[in-house]
């Protein structure tokens, strides 16, 4: 095990490169990763899952077959060379699906399951797809497309359902299974042996947002390969483990890291059956491994500390902690016998968390530590497939993205007076572009390879990277000095009672920038304390005013609205940031007063 990184000097640029603390397992393309993992792992349980009640396995070798079959009968299609969709919730044939279009047959291009018939129906036309895989969920919105001229030319369903007799566009997954398990007895090595170019692009993705503001994110193999090999030599894990796939399998952090990394590392994937019975799923499927996003670990730390205070246990556990944690410091490590019973309610097998896509609160990463669960943190983009930097055993500062994975370069680019400036990303995991649209390619990428991900950030003097906010969602005083909304609102949403917060800077009639806030309250939380608005607004203001104690003067979250209507929110439970800021605007405008005169008010629903 070596240090994990390096820092280097380039032109000037202080630049952070990832070495990895293991070996790492290289692979070049995606079908050597299920080639690999059915020679490796065989017919270990590679899949998990309930189906109508019934508990389900899948093997390595049922991947691999059922792969190799499915992608034999899109080449009987005549499919070859295809763009090729993917919508639907997460399941194994969603994994079957995926691999059998990227690894020879064409383009695989996933879909967010939660857009709505129109948008699914412009980003199959933007991205010229002929076939689309899809669950019984959507079969009537498949009905209605075949009514209607488009590019598709196949509708495969992954469940065994009525069909239209009369359109044979219609098919199911398992009848092109079974034919294509019965062309390859036949000899047929189409699919098998098509050759794979690994610079080219063979995934597309859209960006989150409209159909029109969605960029089409262009990856290959290379891209994806080169990241989970990264990964891996980053994160220690083992075979027994068994994760829990939460995060839709169309972005990339669940795809890269809850699909593709899992299965070279011979792990389990279990399919959760809904956030209603993530607990339930936990304990049934053993699970020791969970990705998600931070919302997901703040509501299931909540729950933890909700009921350790009902059962007035909040003083003993805090003693219990510092009792642990000064035994740690001995190199003694208690946690999981001083704190099993809070395990045993969570998941029993529970060991690492892994979270992505925004930053979360120190204290519910120090808290889930303190149980004895390692709590690590990536950072990363569509555009860099996703990974670029990770906290690890070895590195995992609290308010910190630990170091670049390995084979990742990473820098800051014309950083002020404190080192803050848009972060920068170097690497094989880095997209070809933007589909179509040399012009928004351009603005990211520079010719010497660096990526420009609009993320500003610092990185620290041990050679660790800091993220301080989008540069596009930047509050800038007019002292010049700079805040950012996530900042506040990792703050905002510990408060008890909030569940979630929205920032942004607020101009004033006086033309002052004043950093002002939705939150979100948990109206059942409240109705059991027998609060008032009024009351509700009193508490959450002095809650409010001892976080500002920890601010600067100048940047001191001044107002405050309080709402029960839950936030736009991406599928990644990422902040609609244009969409929540206008509908403040029109608000306010709507009102026709200044908000400093709301303050704490209740908006209208």
């Amino acid at each position: 095990m070596n240090k994990g990184f390096e820092i280097i000097n380039e032109n000037g640029r202080r630049i952070v490169k990832g070495h990895g603390h293991y070996e790492a397992t290289y692979i070049s393309d995606c079908r050597e990763l299920v080639k690999r993992s059915q020679k490796k792992y065989g017919s270990k349980v590679a899949f998990r899952f309930k189906r109508e009640g019934k508990l389900i396995e899948k093997t390595f070798i049922d991947l691999d077959r059922d792969v190799d079959s499915l992608g034999t009968a899109l080449y009987d299609l005549g499919l070859n060379g295809s763009f090729i969709s993917v919508f639907s919730e997460n399941r194994y044939e969603w994994g079957v699906a995926y691999f059998s279009i990227i690894n020879g047959t064409g383009v695989g291009v996933p879909l967010d399951k939660y857009l709505p018939a129109n948008e699914v129906e412009n980003l199959t036309s933007r991205g010229k797809v002929d076939a689309i895989f899809y669950s019984q969920n959507y079969h009537d919105m498949m009905v209605e497309f075949s009514k209607k001229e488009s590019t598709l030319k196949y509708f495969i369903c992954m469940d065994d359902i009525s069909l239209p007799t009369n359109d044979s566009r219609f098919i199911s997954i398992n009848s092109l299974i079974k034919k294509g398990s019965e062309l390859i007895a036949q000899g047929d090595r189409r699919f098998i042996d098509a050759p794979i170019d690994t610079e080219k692009m063979s995934i597309l993705l859209f960006t989150s947002g409209t159909t029109m503001a969605s960029k089409g994110v262009m990856l290959s193999h290379k891209n994806i390969a080169s990241n989970v090999s990264s990964v891996s030599a980053l994160l220690e894990v083992y075979p027994n483990d068994v994760h829990l796939s939460l995060l839709p399998l169309h972005h990339t952090f669940e795809n890269t890291i809850g699909l593709m990394f899992m299965l070279l590392s011979g792990i389990t994937i279990a399919y959760s059956e809904g956030i209603k019975h993530l607990v339930q799923n936990i304990r049934e499927f053993k699970v020791t491994i969970l990705v998600g996003v931070p919302a997901i670990f703040e509501a299931i730390y909540n729950r933890i500390m909700d009921g350790i205070e009902k059962q007035g246990k909040t003083g003993l556990i805090k003693k219990v902690t510092k009792v642990s944690n000064f035994l740690l410091k001995m190199g003694i490590d208690m946690r999981r016998k001083l704190f099993k019973a809070v395990l045993d309610k969570l998941g029993p097998d529970l060991r690492l968390f892994v979270s992505g896509a925004a930053p979360i609160n120190a204290e519910i990463l120090k808290g889930f530590q303190s149980f004895g669960i390692t709590f690590l943190q990536g950072y990363g983009l569509t555009e860099t497939s996703p990974v670029i930097n990770a906290t690890t055993f070895y590195h995992n500062v609290p308010g910190t993205i630990g170091i670049p994975v390995k084979d990742v370069e990473v820098t800051i680019d014309n950083p002020d007076e404190n080192g803050m400036g848009e972060i920068l990303a170097r690497g094989a995991n880095v997209m070809l572009g933007y589909y179509e649209n040399p012009e928004e390619t351009s603005q990211v990428m520079e010719d010497d390879g660096w990526f420009r991900t609009g993320d500003l950030g610092v990185i620290d003097e041990n050679g660790y990277l800091k993220i301080t906010g989008r540069a596009k969602s930047m509050i800038v005083f007019t002292n010049g000095k700079k805040a950012f909304p996530e900042e506040y609102e990792v703050l905002l949403n510990v408060i008890p009672g909030v569940k979630e917060s929205f920032v942004w800077g607020n101009r004033a009639p006086d033309g002052d920038i004043q950093v002002c806030g939705k939150l979100v309250i948990d109206k059942e939380y409240f109705d059991c304390k027998g609060y008032t608005k009024e009351h509700i607004g009193d508490e959450l203001e002095t809650a409010i005013k001892k976080l500002n104690k920890g601010i600067p003067q100048y940047k001191i979250l001044r107002y405050f609205l309080l709402s029960y209507e839950e936030l736009n929110k991406t599928t990644k439970l990422s902040i609609k940031r244009p969409i929540e800021t206008d509908k403040m605007k029109r608000y306010l405008d709507k009102v026709g007063v200044d908000i400093r005169k709301i303050n704490k008010s209740f908006i209208e629903e």
